[in-house]
């Protein structure tokens, strides 16, 4: 009977073992005895070391097998090589052991067949860096990647952004290096890839193309992989030609190899590291065979034993995917699909002993889960589709009479959105509700926000990120701040876990540009609230809250029994003003013509904005823009003279946006004194102001009014707390 020697039986070793046995053979297993699965898969298990090559060779002598292979391990890649050389069985020469086994050598061969690398060095101790460029021997520039230099999975890598970072960086590696020494090398930028190959007799078989998903930086631990690769041909060609230039320079002859690979944004492709054996993380024995048809742990063993390798001319054309279970939210997924998808699982570890260690690599891992689809989109819809659990509360917000403007000959009501039950309330949660929906509806399962640490809005989205147990990322605007002073909401925001990328108001697109790179890194499908990277194609998601509003005001006034001449708002993006009026628009679209606002005309109440940022000019062009928008996605025509409609004032921002003086503190001050009501002196206690100060202009009596409390508690606070 034929024999395979398999160095190594932990779980991705096992489908070697197991093939080995399907085809025929006799299979002899060594590797340290700790209740692996492949000591009792085996038919015969020794219980040595892989490093052991000695003691391994001299049972290998009384076995004498056809064979000896080893997956998804450089330590048992190295042990293999040296027992085919002694037992004068088919293999990879040493020389390429070295090249491939031993980062720095790898990048030292690279280089002598003229493929591109970064600048690179090896040291063994932290100030041996220093000595080189101390001597002018080296010139650093960030950012840097340190990693040992003989270790995989993951282990010890570090991407380092300055100075402060690189001595412990190198620390790490160096403990986690057999040789005690690290790799300091330039960081490659652009997406990750990977790309299975079987090799025989010097000829080259690429096998798939594998999108890899890591933790990003610094340590780049693995979290899934997605096969194939969405590329287009004529990249996969400039792949495939420039990993076999390199398995050439490593001079890979037989069996399998993966190679790990960026393509940098101007569509270089630029090799990280190939290892001259089957990749981990189950991409060979798994994901190559569900989502090809190609048997590639077969081949490992044909390679083996001196074989052809059966490669299949008429492939599969499936698609395969893989995620690791890292926290809570992954097992929350995964139990969502067994209930759901349960078709697209292929194979399941389930997760052991959760929380009890931190994930610092790919050993550290709790589980993993195995998917197969027919179709990228399929694929796509999984791995994207958050199972979102917990719904946003809405609830039709009160009207209440408000008293102490009697002066002004009118009547005053107020919408309390001020009173939504989420954190803190505010039209902002129901924009953060029409967001997410829309976010689900394109199985998005990341949010972009833009704004600051002040933002209401950027309060309620991150607290909403928080609770659904998804990545959030702030597009910081920092010229839109004036000063770093601690308040409420940058407190709770920084709370929620948010990772912001500061930016100026000429980078905005760059910022988005990057968050969404590094998300789509990590394998998630971002969703930013403004559309695409220059802020454009979600107009009509929030305005759609407030259609809805205006809609609910208007059911109110018949249980109310009271008809509102005007509605009056604080005004800053818009989307609100947008929104009410889009929702009068569609309404009554044939009455806009008519002079009178009088809603027992049918015309519903005038709709006012009172800036508290923008100038009338820059507003009315945003407002016109965004129901413009709004009525075309709805496919509905505009009513002549809508534009008439459009009233948005700015004659009463008080030097800016979060800029106030003593008629707004007084404003507030009496609204608390004579009604109990919270206003802030950014939003709402500058738009009341800018309301009586409007209706006294234009000598307005006798009206019911309406202004709708857009929220901002915290901000009430904030300004008790610093108020003299």
């Amino acid at each position: 009977m034929k024999k395979l020697v398999v160095i190594g039986a932990n779980e991705f070793q096992n489908p070697l073992i197991l093939k080995a046995k399907e085809m025929g053979y006799e299979t002899h297993v060594f590797a340290w005895k700790d209740g692996a699965v492949g000591e009792k898969t085996a038919d015969y298990f020794y219980p040595i070391s892989i490093t052991e090559v000695d003691e391994i060779l001299a049972v290998c002598r009384k076995i004498q097998p056809d064979g000896v292979a080893s997956i998804g391990s450089d330590l048992a890649n190295i042990t293999v090589a040296k027992l085919a050389k002694a037992l004068g069985l088919p293999g990879n020469d040493l020389r390429c052991i070295e090249k491939s086994t031993n980062k720095a050598s790898m990048r030292k061969a690279f280089e002598a067949a003229g493929i591109p690398v970064p600048f690179f060095t090896s040291v063994d101790r932290i100030d041996a860096l220093e000595e080189q460029v101390r001597e002018g021997k080296l010139e650093l520039s960030y950012p840097l990647i340190v990693k040992p230099t003989d270790r995989s999975g993951s282990r010890a890598i570090t991407k380092v952004e300055d100075e402060s970072m690189l001595s412990e960086a190198i620390e790490r590696a160096l403990e986690q290096s057999f040789e005690k020494r690290a790799i300091v090398e330039g960081y490659i930028t652009g997406s990750e890839y990977s790309m299975e190959t079987i090799s025989y007799q010097g000829e080259h078989f690429c096998l798939a193309i594998t999108k890899k998903f890591t933790t990003g930086a610094p340590h780049y631990t693995e979290t899934g992989h997605l096969q194939p690769a969405p590329l287009a041909k004529e990249m996969e060609n400039r792949c495939i030609e420039q990993v076999q230039r390199a398995l050439d320079a490593l001079e890979i002859k037989n069996g399998a190899s993966h190679a790990e690979f960026r393509i940098d944004p101007e569509g270089n492709v630029r090799i990280i590291e190939i290892g001259s054996r089957m990749g981990g993380d189950c991409i060979g024995s798994d994901l190559v065979p569900l989502s090809t048809g190609q048997d590639f742990v077969k081949m490992v063993v044909q390679t083996a034993v001196g074989i052809r390798p059966e490669i299949e001319e008429e492939p599969l054309h499936k698609v395969s995917a893989i995620r690791f279970i890292f926290d809570q939210n992954d097992v929350k997924k995964l139990e969502y699909l067994k209930a759901n998808r349960p078709e697209a699982l292929r194979m399941i570890q389930e997760p052991e002993g959760m929380g009890e260690h931190p994930v610092v690599d790919s050993g550290s891992r709790y589980g993993f889960y195995i998917m197969q689809t027919d179709t990228l989109e399929e694929m796509e819809k999984i791995l994207y589709g958050h199972p979102f659990s917990k719904k946003i509360p809405l609830w039709e917000t009160p009207i209440q009479e408000v008293f102490g403007w009697e002066e002004t000959g009118d009547r005053f009501f107020m919408k309390r959105d001020d009173l939504l039950g989420f954190s803190f309330g505010g039209n902002k949660v129901r924009f953060a509700k029409q967001f997410f929906e829309d976010m689900e509806k394109k199985c998005c399962d990341s949010m972009i926000i833009y704004g600051n640490y002040h933002s209401n809005l950027c309060r309620i989205l991150s607290a909403a990120c928080a609770r659904e147990g998804i990545p959030c990322y702030m597009i910081y605007n920092q010229d839109d701040i004036r000063e770093e002073q601690e308040d409420g909401n940058s407190i709770l925001i920084k709370e929620q876990g948010v990772v912001a990328v500061s930016c100026h108001k000429g980078n905005i697109a760059e910022a988005v540009s990057y968050a969404m790179d590094t998300l789509r890194q990590m394998g998630h499908n971002p969703y930013y609230i403004y559309g695409d990277i220059y802020g454009e194609g979600n107009e009509t998601v929030p305005m759609e809250a407030y259609v809805q509003t205006y809609q609910e005001i208007r059911l109110q006034e018949k249980k109310l029994r009271h008809q509102f001449d005007y509605i009056f708002l604080a005004s800053s993006t818009n989307a609100t003003q947008s929104g009410l009026l889009a929702g009068k628009l569609l309404e009554e679209p044939t009455k806009l013509s008519e002079e009178s606002a009088n809603p027992s005309e049918g015309s519903g109440p005038h709709i006012v904005g009172i800036s508290v940022s923008r100038n009338m000019t820059r507003g009315m062009q945003v407002i016109e823009k965004d129901v413009t928008a709004y009525f075309e996605k709805m496919h509905q025509p505009l009513p002549e003279k809508w534009k008439e409609e459009i009233d948005f004032q700015d004659a009463w921002l008080s030097g800016g946006y979060g800029e106030y003086g003593k008629e707004i503190e007084d404003v507030i001050q009496k609204m608390y004194a004579q009604n109990a009501i919270a206003l802030d002196p950014v939003y709402t206690g500058k738009g009341f102001y800018g309301m009586i100060e409007y209706l006294k202009q234009e000598k307005i009596q006798g009206k019911n009014v309406l202004f709708l409390h857009t929220g901002g508690t915290p901000l009430f606070f904030d300004y008790l707390s610093h108020k003299k």
